[in-house]
């Protein structure tokens, strides 16, 4: 039954979506081309971390544009500047395909989107073999319904207690839902206010929003600091960018949990928002972070069309760490280095969680 009203939805969308792709206004190929390039130019803001000369890739493509391209060569001439540019947060979308930047990956029709989401196959992780081995018990909360990937209902957060009194939270994706996720985080604070320490677990979190979230790392804060440094593209050279924004995190004034050791677990598949969380976490004293390197996708993003209809995605936003060093395609580093195998979790273990528990009971 679930499945047969995803298709059905799927259906509709793509009906819905043909219709107005087409009956859009029809531009050439030549003007898309051109707005698509002067667009990344002037507002793209990674072109010196992803080592791209935007004026060259543009004189190398514009001769291959003319008033006689067809809508497919036009598009695989955007795909194969997205790939260059290796940015999970770009993408080209026409009628029925998308193509995402920096996946490795072909474009994507719906269907194959009913199957996609954004993290990597990493078989590291297992929130099954935690609430079934590591979890005393546990309990979710905030349902999303997703029509966009990945698609499907899913809850946010998973919370319970681990043993020797230690709490655990994990956390699916950061949701811009700001009364729910503030119910959620109160509710498991008040919880679990008397456990002697904290594991935030955000391993296969494919980021979303961070302000909503960021009211978790303020619990845990004991003064007011820099946890990261933004900026946005001016338009005049790929190179100049407005002036810093010191992005803060203020420690709640209710806060009764800034002493208890904190362990952040993440991995390759901690993105985006997530890895945002991670720079709060990490500029706090008493939070060490453990697991593998994040993904390495910072930037703010801004949707645009073309003059054909086609939608398409760009980073906006150069954001660095607190010590203004470039995270974006690095990653946030952990304070302890330790991966899971698959093998590993296949024997239900999990390294890096262990480690966690040893370093609370440690400190």
């Amino acid at each position: 039954m679930k499945r047969l009203l995803t298709y059905t939805i799927i259906i509709l969308v793509v009906l819905i979506s043909g219709w107005t792709y087409l009956t859009r206004d029809k531009g050439q190929a030549k003007e898309s081309f051109e707005v698509f390039f002067k667009t990344f130019k002037e507002n793209y803001a990674l072109f010196d971390v992803k080592v791209i000369d935007w004026d060259k890739e543009y004189d190398y493509y514009s001769i291959k544009i003319n008033d006689e391209t067809t809508d497919d060569e036009l598009f695989n001439v955007f795909k194969e500047i997205l790939k260059k540019l290796d940015d999970k947060h770009c993408y080209i979308y026409r009628f029925n395909e998308i193509y995402f930047s920096g996946f490795g990956l072909p474009s994507l029709n719906y269907f194959d989107l009913t199957s996609f989401d954004f993290r990597l196959p990493t078989n590291d992780f297992s929130l099954k073999l935690i609430e079934d081995k590591y979890l005393i018990d546990y309990e979710k909360s905030l349902r999303i319904k997703s029509f966009l990937p990945p698609m499907g209902i899913r809850k946010v957060f998973t919370t319970g207690w681990l043993k020797d009194s230690i709490a655990y939270i994990h956390m699916t994706e950061m949701s811009n839902k700001y009364r729910e996720v503030h119910n959620s985080i109160s509710s498991f604070l008040q919880k679990y206010q008397n456990a002697k320490g904290f594991v935030i677990d955000i391993r296969d979190n494919i980021g979303g929003y961070s302000l909503p979230v960021k009211e978790l790392a303020e619990y845990f804060a004991t003064d007011t600091h820099t946890y990261a440094i933004s900026r946005l593209r001016k338009p005049d050279s790929i190179y100049n960018f407005q002036e810093s924004e010191y992005w803060e995190l203020k420690p709640n004034e209710n806060s009764k949990y800034a002493n208890q050791p904190i362990a952040v677990l993440t991995n390759r598949n901690t993105q985006s928002a997530a890895e945002l969380f991670t720079l709060m976490m990490k500029s706090l004293p008493s939070v060490k972070i453990i697991g593998n390197t994040t993904s390495g996708v910072f930037a703010d993003t801004h949707i645009g069309k073309l003059p054909n209809g086609w939608e398409f995605r760009l980073s906006i936003r150069k954001t660095n760490d607190w010590n203004d060093n470039v995270v974006e395609n690095i990653g946030i580093i952990p304070d302890k280095l330790i991966k899971n195998t698959e093998i590993d979790l296949q024997n239900e273990t999990d390294n890096i969680l262990e480690s966690a528990i040893n370093y609370i009971n440690e400190n």
